[in-house]
């Protein structure tokens, strides 16, 4: 999947929003809207761009701790990656309700 592609499922199909200021090799997508705060954040996944400018690995940054430590790798499926997104959403929305 190109850049674009991926891109065009997180925000169309998935419903994320990606951080219109961000600049560098990458892309942060988020739910319903950027928060970047520690305590509120809602970032789902970051798309970084390999040095040939394809797609070169998304972070799911929920069920690493929002610390960005899991990784997706090329080649991206688009049912797969699709898959990977809807299970970052159930895990944010299960730490963001009170036990």
């Amino acid at each position: 999947m190109t850049l674009d592609e991926i891109h065009d499922l997180l925000t169309e199909e998935c419903g994320l929003v990606a951080d219109p200021g961000e600049r560098g090799d990458g892309r942060t997508y988020f739910l319903s809207k950027v928060v970047w705060t520690p305590q509120g954040t809602t970032r789902i996944v970051r798309v970084l761009r390999a040095p040939s400018g394809e797609a070169g690995q998304i972070r799911l940054c929920v069920s690493s701790d929002n610390n960005n430590s899991v990784f997706a790798k090329p080649p991206f499926d688009r049912h797969a990656l699709r898959l990977l997104v809807r299970a970052e959403i159930a895990a944010f929305d299960k730490r963001r309700k009170p036990a």
